[in-house]
């Protein structure tokens, strides 16, 4: 009986456990900055959760693909898949929107 094991290499667990918890951290801290009624801190959060959520799924290439994005924009991730990338995308828009919020409020 063959056993058909997945690509993932010991480094690869590790950093996707510490993205996927950092995600977490980043959801939860949004949610506490909702609950003080802080939109844009919320927001910035969230969209960090998100990009960090996104890069779970492959981090090595996604640390690769952020170093390097300039070079290699239309190049698939490698496990990407396209709601991977829509997450990412979206996470950025809000993370940029969330620090522009605060910057034209004035605030933290």
């Amino acid at each position: 009986m063959r056993r058909d094991w997945a690509d993932y290499s010991v480094t690869e667990y590790v950093l996707c456990g510490l993205f996927f918890a950092s995600a977490a951290v980043c959801f939860l801290y949004a949610g506490h900055a909702w609950a003080q009624d802080e939109p844009f801190d919320a927001m910035e959060q969230a969209g960090g959760g998100l990009l960090l959520l996104a890069g779970s799924v492959d981090p090595v290439r996604y640390v690769l693909d952020l170093l390097t994005w300039l070079w290699h924009r239309r190049e698939p991730a490698g496990r990407d898949t396209w709601i991977t990338r829509s997450a990412a995308g979206l996470g950025l828009l809000m993370w940029a929107a969330g620090l522009a919020g605060n910057w034209l409020a004035g605030g933290p």
